[in-house]
């Protein structure tokens, strides 16, 4: 079995967990040739050097001044046409790389390519008559038929390289050996723009800090608040706005009094649906299904999508998506120059309950004892997606831009530092007490009540 495996060295010339994972996971295939592929810089030779001394016997770097500026679209297009010469049996790549947090890229090759798709992966349980069984991150196990692509999750860690490895070869492709067309490639080639990118500031909150004792009292009184329905803020109104599914209906409100419903379909027909009509934009909930047909209707469509979306304005007559960006340290407000533009919105999970304490990488230490105040209280359990790729907190716990997006009445942060991506999970609840011992984390600017202490003096 062939397989390739695609990584993005970020700048310090290091890999993302995401991408170790899927490389590991490739090297522990008994009897697969593993390959690498990548497209960055010429100094991604080095690091796809290095990498080789893991196992992987060749690399593949696509270098091309052309390729600069690549959106997801780009990217995919570029990737897809080195699968097509290297004609693996199977793919892998991480959910997210160390620079991007969309997951677009790996839905958008199996559309270029042809290949199946198995999201969320866990685990490659072994070869099946022409396929392979994975177990994915809610513990399903699927078979996937050859050639096939598998978008992994961070659950292995990537292996040091023996004193006496040998490293392998790397070849080095440029647009003209790929036969690109280069109007498809890099900034000529990605619908997509960042218009801007700035603190996040909308949702901040003033904090007003107490003790650990008032902790009690403040979570009380809250519960007993009556809460307002919360009104969707109209940004602008904008013809043609349509939406995939019944749950992004409210947030498409942001920027049209009529939003048209579209069913779920396969992406060849639903294709064909919007082309008929032209809209001008098209959105999606961030459920798995639905961004994965999003991605594959980007590729049929030839038009780009902005995944994650947070908010939607409307500035000067034109659609702008913001989502969180530079790994969550901003916000980015991004255009789309092609019709119809295409963007996954966030959305609430409407099954969580009205009490939420949350556990960051602070509240490690003290898991159990806040699994028992969660229980005296009668609280739901939630978690940082960095608690869950650490593997002590599950993933239905996981709140924020990778995982839930609720709205309870109260909302508990403990040990949270507060990153762009996990605000956007929680920005919508009623009250919001954060614990951190640390008063300058940024989780206090997106808190109504603050306690800078401890956890273990709760």
């Amino acid at each position: 079995m062939k397989i390739v495996v695609c990584v993005r060295p970020g700048a310090d010339g290091e890999i993302g967990p995401f991408d170790a994972a899927a490389l590991e996971c490739a090297l522990r295939v008994p009897g697969a040739e593993a390959e690498l592929l990548s497209m960055a810089p010429p100094k991604g030779a080095e690091v796809l050097l290095r990498l080789t001394r893991l196992g992987a016997k060749h690399a593949y770097l696509l270098s091309d001044p052309v390729f600069a500026g690549s959106d997801t679209l780009a990217t995919s297009y570029v990737l897809s046409l080195a699968l097509k010469r290297l004609k693996p049996d199977l793919v892998l790549c991480g959910r997210k790389t160390l620079e991007g947090d969309t997951g677009q890229v790996g839905a958008e090759l199996a559309e270029r390519c042809g290949y199946s798709l198995a999201a969320e992966v866990l685990e490659i349980l072994g070869e099946d008559g022409g396929g392979v069984r994975v177990r994915t991150r809610e513990n399903d196990e699927k078979r996937v038929t050859y050639p096939a692509l598998l978008c992994m999750e961070r659950v292995a860690a990537l292996r040091f390289p023996g004193i006496f490895s040998k490293p392998g070869d790397v070849t080095v492709w440029n647009a003209a050996d790929l036969g690109a067309d280069v109007a498809r490639c890099g900034s000529i080639g990605s619908p997509t723009r960042v218009l801007y990118a700035r603190e996040n500031a909308r949702d901040r909150r003033k904090c007003r800090f107490i003790s650990p004792a008032e902790l009690d009292g403040v979570i009380r009184t809250a519960l007993k608040k009556k809460r307002a329905a919360p009104a969707v803020e109209r940004a602008g109104e904008l013809p043609g706005i349509y939406c995939v599914g019944e749950r992004a209906r409210a947030a498409a409100g942001a920027v049209s009094g009529c939003v048209q419903v579209l069913e779920p379909e396969p992406a060849a027909a639903l294709a064909e649906k919007i082309r008929e009509r032209k809209p001008t934009a098209v959105f999606f909930d961030t459920a798995p299904e639905s961004r994965e047909l999003a991605a594959r209707l980007a590729v049929l469509l030839e038009t780009g999508l902005c995944a994650d979306c947070t908010a939607l304005e409307v500035q000067e007559g034109e659609l702008l998506m913001v989502r969180p960006a530079f790994a969550g340290d901003k916000i980015a407000g991004i255009v789309c120059r092609t019709r119809p533009a295409l963007a996954t919105l966030r959305t609430e999970d409407t099954t969580a309950g009205e009490l939420i304490f949350t556990l960051g990488m602070g509240a490690k230490p003290y898991r159990e004892r806040l699994t028992r105040l969660a229980e005296r209280y009668g609280a739901e359990l939630g978690a940082t997606r960095a608690a869950v790729d650490d593997g002590w907190m599950p993933y239905p716990a996981q709140i924020g831009l990778t995982g839930r997006s609720v709205a309870p009445a109260v909302y508990v942060a403990f040990g949270v530092s507060g990153a762009v991506h996990h605000i956007a999970g929680m920005k919508s609840a009623g009250t919001v007490i954060a614990v951190n011992r640390d008063k300058s984390a940024p989780i206090f600017d997106y808190a109504d009540y603050g306690i800078a202490a401890d956890l273990e003096t709760l």
